[in-house]
């Protein structure tokens, strides 16, 4: 629980980096926007892929690594949702 929510957090800072960064250099908003849905759109394939599938869930740190970079990436848009109200 405290590592989902460290993560979730780290997710919260890092939009608020790539928020401020995207912001700063304008003329790169729309490659920096598009790189980071294609990744969250990547990651959102992979992990519901690999949620179903039984062989790794068996393996108790691989569900964990992925539970953390879901939460990464709800911290993630979360903080890109803040921004932009």
């Amino acid at each position: 629980m405290l590592f989902n929510l460290i993560s979730f957090f780290g997710g919260f800072f890092a939009s608020s980096i790539v928020d401020t960064s995207l912001g700063e250099f304008s003329e790169w908003a729309v490659v920096g926007s598009s790189v980071l849905v294609a990744t969250t759109e990547g990651f959102n394939a992979c992990y519901f892929h690999y949620k179903t599938k039984s062989c790794v869930c068996k393996n108790s740190y691989a569900k964990i690594l992925l539970d953390l970079l879901n939460f990464f990436k709800i911290g993630l848009i979360y903080g890109l949702i803040v921004d932009a109200f």
